[in-house]
Parts: C-alpha cells; sequence; structure tokens
C-alpha cells in the first residue's frame, strides 16, 4: 500500500469509527449511558480498531403505544482512534442496533440523517449528537429494553469520492441503555349511528358500527334520551348483523304506537353497549281547509246564487250566511255536509250591504264555527 494510500486508509477508518457513534441529540445522562468496548473494522486497512466508548441514549415518549414510534436520542464519547490525516467535509450517515429486551423481543434499528464533519488529525474524534426513530413491536407489553449491539456507519469523503461502510461490534461492557414502558391496549369501543335520525312509529333506521365483536348476535332495545330505561320492545324487529371486520349494520324498527319524543336507540353484544340518539315523530296529516266557490261573485241584489262547499266535517249541519264584515245581513240558507265533506245549495242575495258569504258548521250546541268564506259584491 502506497504512503498516500496508508494515509487515506488510516483517514477513511478514523472517519467511520466517527460516524459510528452519531445517533443522538440528549446530553448524556448516566440512567442512560453504557461504556462498551466496541470492535470497528475498517475494510481499507484490513484492521481492528478496538477500545471504550461511552453510548448515552434517551427515548420519548414513555409511556409509549404498542406499535408506535419513539424518538432515540443517543450521544456517543470519544472514538478509539485517531485520524493520521486532517479529514473536511467527512458526511456520515449512522445506524445503531438494539436488541430488545423484557417486554419485547427481536432487534430493532434506528438510522440518522446524513451530516457532514471535521476530522482533526491525531486528536480523539467526538462524534456529534443524532437523532432517530424506532418503532415499538405492536405485540410488546410492559418494560422493553434496549441494548446497543452494533453500530454502522456509511462515510463519504468528497476530497478523495470515496465510500465506505464500517460496521462496529459492541463486544463486551454493553447492557441495557434505555427502558420504554408500553402502554398496555385498551379495547376498542363499539361505535353505533342511525339515519335517519327521526322515524314515524312502526318505522325502521339504519344502525352502522365499527368496533363489535365479529360475526356475534347483536340485539337493539329502545331506551329514553339519556339512555336509560331501555325496553326491548321499543324496536319491535331488527336486521342487525356483524361481519368479521368487526362492522355492524342493519335496521332497527321502532314499535307502533310509540309516543313522540326523543330517545336512544341501544345495541348490545354480551358486555359490549353503544346508543345513538333517535327522534319519534309521527307523520303531520295536514287538515283539508274548508272551502266554498260560488257560482257568481258580482251580482245585482235579488239574485240566487249557487253555494258549493268541500273538507266540511261529513254530515254535518252548514249555515249560509250574507253577511257585511261580520255582521250578519238576513240573507240565510243552509245545507247538508255529506260523508264526503261536500255540499251544494242555493242563496237568495238581496242587500248591497253583503260583500261576503260565509258557510259555517253548527254543532249541537247552535255554536257556530269552523267557518269558509267568499267575497261577494252585490250592486245595482
Amino acid at each position: 500500500m502506497t504512503s498516500l494510500g496508508r494515509r487515506l486508509a488510516a483517514g477513511l477508518g478514523a472517519g467511520a469509527i466517527v460516524a459510528s457513534g452519531l445517533l443522538a441529540v440528549a446530553p448524556a445522562a448516566s440512567a442512560g449511558t453504557v461504556t462498551p468496548t466496541v470492535d470497528c473494522f475498517v475494510e481499507a486497512l484490513n484492521k481492528h480498531f478496538v477500545g471504550p466508548q461511552s453510548i448515552d441514549v434517551t427515548m420519548s415518549p414513555k409511556p409509549a403505544d404498542p406499535g408506535g414510534s419513539v424518538t432515540a436520542s443517543v450521544t456517543l464519547g470519544a472514538s478509539p482512534a485517531t485520524s493520521p490525516v486532517a479529514l473536511s467535509g467527512v458526511q456520515v450517515t449512522p445506524t445503531i442496533e438494539f436488541t430488545l429486551g423484557g417486554g419485547a423481543s427481536g432487534t430493532v434499528s434506528v438510522t440518522g440523517a446524513t451530516t457532514t464533519m471535521d476530522v482533526a488529525q491525531n486528536a480523539p474524534i467526538t462524534p456529534p449528537p443524532y437523532t432517530g426513530s424506532v418503532t415499538i413491536p405492536a405485540t410488546a407489553s410492559g418494560d422493553v429494553t434496549f441494548t446497543p449491539t452494533k453500530l454502522v456507519t456509511k462515510v463519504f469523503i468528497p476530497a478523495y469520492n470515496l465510500t465506505q461502510i464500517t460496521p462496529c461490534d459492541i463486544t463486551s461492557g454493553g447492557g441495557a441503555v434505555e427502558t420504554v414502558p408500553v402502554k398496555t391496549p385498551q379495547p376498542e369501543v363499539p361505535t353505533l349511528s342511525a339515519d335517519p335520525g327521526t322515524v314515524e312509529p312502526g318505522t325502521a333506521t339504519t344502525l352502522a358500527g365499527l368496533n363489535w365483536t365479529p360475526n356475534a348476535p347483536a340485539t337493539a332495545a329502545l331506551c329514553d334520551a339519556a339512555g336509560a330505561n331501555c325496553n326491548a320492545a321499543g324496536i319491535s324487529a331488527n336486521t342487525l348483523a356483524v361481519g368479521a371486520d368487526g362492522k355492524l349494520g342493519g335496521t332497527a324498527t321502532v314499535a307502533a304506537g310509540t309516543a313522540d319524543g326523543s330517545y336512544t336507540v341501544q345495541v348490545s353484544q354480551g358486555a359490549k353497549t353503544a346508543t345513538a340518539p333517535i327522534a319519534v315523530k309521527k307523520k303531520e296529516i295536514p287538515v283539508p281547509q274548508r272551502k266554498i266557490t260560488l257560482s257568481k261573485t258580482d251580482i245585482r241584489p235579488w239574485t240566487f246564487v249557487k253555494v258549493t262547499g268541500e273538507n266540511f266535517t261529513p254530515n254535518t249541519l252548514i249555515a249560509i250566511i250574507g253577511v257585511n264584515g261580520t255582521t250578519p245581513v238576513a240573507n240565510f240558507s243552509a245545507a247538508w255536509a255529506g260523508s264526503d265533506g261536500k255540499f251544494t245549495t242555493w242563496i237568495l242575495v238581496t242587500s248591497t250591504k253583503v260583500n261576503t258569504i260565509t258557510a259555517a258548521e253548527i254543532d249541537w250546541t247552535f255554536k257556530f264555527d269552523k267557518v269558509a268564506l267568499a267575497p261577494i259584491a252585490v250592486h245595482w
């Protein structure tokens, strides 16, 4: 190997060892620090560099969710190697590997972004701090420990247009450097919705929900607005079913005769229950307006006018009266509304004071109400 090659190889080796420690951003804390012996193999030199190097790791948040991401902050001490040549603008991309223990098993790694640093000649190399993220296994529980096992660094030296990957194994003196408590998964809460939210008695609403026990039967009941006083008979029928994906669907029919008001529909499936608000309202049937039609609306006094009525109470006596405003003007007639609420009769209009013809139902107390009006003009 030439002198230049040896100097370059030594520089690369030192740079690689530096990079092997670049994973994190927090200051060292004794509770999260180990000082193992590291063995870094520099391929360019075909040589191992062995020595102690402190590794400080902190992770957040704590506790973490199973399957969630945590941020790993690592700071390393000085590398066991120095560089015989000064190197500037060295680009390093670090990775650290952990063995999991406690409430999880397996290995995880954290890779950080590429950073640039300068390496002094024949001086201890202290890598800058670095951060990255790690995923907690979805099956993890309790306290999960993180034990560093290897540092792997990709190094690029622009001055020589050379790239090198250097593995650094932790051979002894290590151990768990951080512990992350993992939250206990909470059972998924079932949901329920009703559409439409307002129904008539005897009609159905469509129910839907998530997080129900797959392929298990579900029952429905009608409760008060607060979700209490539930009555299974308040739901006269349902087509509820839960699929393999835990999605609930189907209809629930509110019992006929249910009074208008605010309620909730409750669906139960073993220990699981959920409610959805619903309003019950009878359909409003519009009341037909009483109406009379005159055969003539512009007449001379002493003219017979045909009066036709509709939408009156069936089988009711009707008084036909000529009035001026609200004052009767001694022009009267009568009619009988048939079973269809219709009638036809005649009235002799004699006075020019008449400006309105009224038709009023007469009940057994001779009360004149439920009136229909029609304007008329009487003049010579």
